[in-house]
C-alpha cells in the first residue's frame, strides 16, 4: 500500500514539473516594461490583447521601482485606478507574477496618476497550459 502511495505521488510530482516547464515568461511592456505609456510607447492594452494566457504563465514586471509600483486590484478598482486595498502589491522592480486562475487578473500602477495615464493591464487567463 505505502508503495501504491509513493508511486502515486512520485507520478503527480512528474506531471506537476513537466506542465511547470512549458509555462511562458510574458514581459510586460516587452523592452519598455512597465512604464508610464508616453515614455515607453506601449499600449498595455494592445499589449495584452494579442497574447494567450495560460494558467502558469509569469508574467515579468521590470521597472523603476523609484518611479513605480505594480497594484493587483479588482476590476472594479482597476476601471477607477484605485490603488488602495490591493489585492497583492509589488515593489521590488523586477517582480514575477505566476498566473494561477482562469480569468482576468488586472495590475495597475499606484503611484500618483499612473493609472489614469495608462499605466494598467488586463490579463485575461483562458485555461491551463498545454502539454505540447
Amino acid at each position: 500500500m505505502a508503495l501504491a502511495i509513493r508511486k502515486t505521488l512520485a507520478f503527480f510530482m512528474m506531471i506537476t514539473a513537466f506542465q511547470v516547464s512549458f509555462a511562458t515568461v510574458y514581459k510586460v511592456g516587452d523592452s519598455a516594461g512597465w512604464t508610464l505609456p508616453f515614455i515607453g510607447h506601449v499600449n498595455y492594452t494592445d499589449w495584452a490583447s494579442n497574447k494567450t494566457f495560460h494558467v502558469g504563465d509569469v508574467l515579468e514586471f521590470t521597472y523603476s521601482n523609484l518611479f513605480h509600483n505594480v497594484e493587483q486590484v479588482t476590476q472594479k478598482k482597476y476601471e477607477s485606478c484605485d490603488a488602495t486595498s490591493p489585492i497583492a502589491s509589488y515593489s521590488s522592480g523586477n517582480d514575477y507574477i505566476i498566473l494561477k486562475t482562469i480569468g482576468h487578473e488586472y495590475f495597475i500602477c499606484g503611484v500618483a496618476d499612473h493609472c489614469l495615464l495608462g499605466q494598467k493591464v488586463d490579463i485575461n487567463v483562458t485555461a491551463i497550459s498545454p502539454l505540447v
